[in-house]
């Protein structure tokens, strides 16, 4: 059996596969960052401002959504007594719950759309990804 000389191998395109897969990472993350987490915040704000109780529209107008770095957040209530009161209960034949009968429930209940807005914009980052070209 012949044994032929030392074989030399050549990997190309390291460095921009890492590039590129570190650009596409963060590109995936600002996309599903902003518009999912601000889609799923004014969707559950405008679906709580329709289910609360309206009598002066003052508690439905408290419902506000605000970006906390990467995190959105839907609060109500701002300077309003009552609004706790309405939202949790306890007290005057109004049972207490420790979620709420507003905010959480319908942030919950758009946990599914969430996931689906973030998928969805993945994958078009994906799609869209120009890969840098191996030297």
């Amino acid at each position: 059996m012949a044994t032929s000389g030392p074989v030399d191998i050549k990997v190309r395109g390291i460095r921009q596969l890492d590039a590129g897969a570190r650009r596409l990472f963060s590109n995936i993350e600002q996309a599903t960052s902003h518009d999912a987490v601000m889609a799923t915040a004014n969707q559950t704000a405008a679906t709580v401002r329709a289910r609360v109780p309206v009598f002066t529209g003052r508690l439905r107008a408290s419902v506000n959504v605000a970006r906390r770095g990467k995190v959105g957040e839907v609060t109500m209530g701002a300077g309003l007594p009552y609004a706790r009161w309405i939202e949790f209960g306890g007290g005057r034949g109004r049972p207490y719950r420790t979620r709420g009968r507003y905010v959480y429930p319908t942030a919950k209940r758009t946990e599914r759309a969430f996931r689906k807005h973030c998928e969805s914009d993945a994958s078009h980052e994906i799609r869209s990804m120009r890969w840098p070209t191996p030297r």
